[in-house]
């Protein structure tokens, strides 16, 4: 799952408008953000295996501390405290939905991983598998994005011209990305050069969030 995480994004800044999206947007990728550093320090193991699944050559077969369960709900609970405590100043509501956006990352990847998300830490491993499809893996991000969107639209109202259309240009946008990763570009196989253009792309797509958001209240 890439864009697909982004609809948790959307759909919680729907729910609670005092969130920020770009920090939303950091949220639902925040084990990805953490992941591909740890496999570069060898704390978790990514091999490349050619055509694994159709989408990707990923064969990621130890990475309990950001894709289990328990490692989603520790990193959400630490986002809750950091949120509560500190960031909000015991502001439960915003605290809440941070958390939720942490622990959605491993329900949405549950859609399109192969069988290997644990809840701890070995087997048993869960994963609906639908990267075995590139066209069903395309729709369902879609999907998912457009109907977050479409509630979020309903729930904020645009400030200026720019808000009415700027979200619904980045969505197109983060489609039009997510086709050029599946069908166009190349796949990417060195670990290094990967980490640093997913790190980019994650903190450049939740700037340009925090912006658009922005533009509506």
């Amino acid at each position: 799952m890439f864009v697909g995480h982004y609809a948790a994004a959307f759909a919680l800044k729907g729910k609670e408008k005092g969130a920020s999206l770009g920090m939303l947007f950091i949220a639902t990728q925040f084990v990805d953000i953490l992941f591909f550093p740890f496999v570069l320090a060898g704390f978790e193991n990514l091999k490349f295996v050619k055509n694994f699944t159709a989408v990707n050559d990923f064969n990621m077969d130890y990475y309990p501390f950001t894709h289990s369960l328990m490692g989603a709900v520790f990193w959400s609970l630490l986002f809750y405290a950091l949120y509560y405590f500190i960031i909000t100043k015991k502001n439960k509501n915003i605290a809440i939905v941070m958390a939720i956006a942490i622990v959605s990352h491993w329900f949405t990847d549950l859609i399109v991983h192969t069988p290997d998300l644990p809840l701890i830490d070995g087997e048993p491993k869960f994963g609906l598998g639908i990267w075995n499809n590139k066209l069903a893996t395309y729709c369902t991000e879609a999907v998912l994005l457009l109907g977050s969107l479409f509630y979020y639209l309903k729930k904020t109202t645009a400030n200026s011209n720019i808000g009415k259309y700027a979200a619904s240009g980045f969505v197109a946008f983060l489609l039009a990305i997510n086709y050029l990763n599946l069908y166009v570009l190349p796949a990417n196989d060195d670990i290094t050069s990967l980490t640093i253009s997913a790190l980019f792309f994650y903190f450049l797509f939740a700037l340009i969030a925090y912006f658009i958001d922005k533009k509506r209240t």
